[in-house]
């Protein structure tokens, strides 16, 4: 009997601490940042409580304009990671409230090259490097469009430090030596490019 006792209280203080175990969940799925930008997005943790990680992809594009008496082309690809934490708190059915915060890195590159096809060693080209790491809030809701599927809205704060390295060469100027020039500083605040949405698998 009293062995009984001890495996029933047993087994009734695992049930107890399972029941208080927080539910562990995983999301993964696209973001969209302004018009053009997209990336994709995972966070792990509990309903409660989660580790995020997004990485945006700015711009990528590569661009030809040659002509008869021309070459002109332009380069431009960068890119945004963020690692964070955030919290959610139930506001109404299939509605959820979500804060938190970000730190961030972001990466940018610029060319851009011209040659004249009628004068030899008539050229032109610019390079722009641009480094910049940050912080952000996070504030925003989910509504749960299916049981496993969420549309994500929410604003980014933040502060961020830029670096910009520039080097630019030109045959008609200096001999066509290159010219390096450097330029650091901060931003912070809201913009129109501080929205983010995700649609995001809850699994």
């Amino acid at each position: 009997m009293r062995r009984s006792l001890l495996v029933l209280l047993s087994l009734s203080m695992s049930y107890c601490l399972m029941a208080q175990e927080p539910v562990k969940q995983q999301e993964a799925g696209l973001t969209f940042y302004n018009i053009d930008g997209f990336g994709l997005t995972y966070r792990t943790g509990t309903e409660q409580s989660l580790w995020r990680f997004n990485t945006l992809i700015i711009s990528g594009n590569n661009s030809d304009n040659s002509t008869g008496t021309t070459i002109s082309k332009d380069i431009n690809t960068g890119f945004n990671f963020k690692v964070g934490k955030e919290y959610r708190k139930e506001l109404a059915d299939k509605l959820e409230l979500r804060y938190g915060g970000d730190i961030s890195f972001s990466y940018r590159q610029v060319k851009t090259q011209y040659e004249n096809k009628l004068i030899p060693n008539d050229f032109r080209s610019s390079n722009r490097t641009i480094y910049e790491p940050g912080v952000n809030i996070i504030v925003g809701f989910n509504y749960m469009l299916k049981e496993n599927l969420i549309l994500g809205a929410e604003i980014l704060p933040s502060f961020n430090y830029f670096s910009v390295t520039l080097t630019e060469k030109d045959s008609n100027t200096n001999n066509g030596i290159e010219m390096k020039a450097d330029t650091s500083g901060y931003n912070y605040g809201l913009s129109n490019g501080s929205a983010l949405l995700s649609l995001a698998f809850r699994f």
